[in-house]
């Protein structure tokens, strides 16, 4: 078995294309990823297992987000822990890469987590907000509108990146990675809406966050609808790159 530096060394020439990914993906999560994926390498555990610490961190930090009283404590642990489940939600995928174990079975798990995810995060903030914040009623729809550009957004990526795989595709240089799509994906991150959750112990300053984060993500995902629905609806004309992100 390689060493802890040789497993790191190997991740780091083994990473996914920087093409559509978000600065903190690329500069945070994908670098913390690679050190607990070299981690989980050595001490034996496989991708499934590495995917299922990710659920249970990402777990944990819901309950405590819904149970616990609003505060700064509060919110610092509900980030810490979301941000370790969205590490070893990279983790798990670059294990499966350096030992060959990647299946689709494997792949699938990791699908219905990240699913599962969308939907229960903006659940608990509305439940969270419902028994700790005095907000009017009209306000919890905001939990539920975040959940539906979520969902929406993630079960169309999803499609989109299934369907291209069974288009003919032309050959060409893999697109250059842009700064600037990178600081624009920044708030459709899930590393940045977790981190937001710092401002729990101000829940009118984490709410305001949260309402603003809602409103870039429907842009943003108004803007993946459109380019998405025009590139599949074109695909026979097989330019090259129609179906990136």
């Amino acid at each position: 078995m390689s060493s802890f530096q040789e497993a790191l060394a190997a991740l780091a020439g083994a990473q996914k294309s920087k093409k559509g990914v978000s600065l903190y993906s690329r500069f945070v999560n994908r670098p913390i990823g690679r050190v607990i994926a070299a981690g989980a390498y050595r001490a034996g555990l496989s991708p499934n297992g590495v995917s299922a610490v990710s659920a249970l961190l990402t777990a944990a930090g819901l309950v405590l987000l819904v149970l616990a009283t609003p505060s700064l404590v509060t919110g610092i642990g509900v980030a810490l822990l979301l941000v370790l489940g969205f590490a070893f939600d990279s983790a798990d995928g670059q294990v499966a890469r350096l030992t060959g174990r990647s299946s689709p079975a494997g792949e699938w798990l990791d699908h219905v987590i990240d699913a599962g995810k969308m939907v229960l995060l903006h659940s608990a903030v509305l439940v969270a907000l419902w028994r700790h914040v005095e907000v009017g009623d009209g306000w919890l729809l905001v939990p539920l509108a975040y959940q539906a550009v979520a969902v929406v957004m993630f079960s169309a990526l999803t499609i989109v990146e299934l369907l291209s795989r069974t288009l003919p595709t032309t050959e060409g240089p893999p697109p250059s990675p842009s700064t600037p799509r990178a600081l624009a994906l920044l708030p459709a991150d899930y590393g940045v809406l977790a981190l937001s959750f710092v401002l729990w112990g101000a829940p009118t300053a984490f709410f305001g966050v949260y309402t603003v984060l809602l409103a870039l993500n429907a842009l943003i995902l108004a803007g993946f609808l459109i380019k998405w629905f025009r590139a599949l609806d074109a695909y026979s004309s097989l330019k090259p790159g129609i179906l990136d992100r």
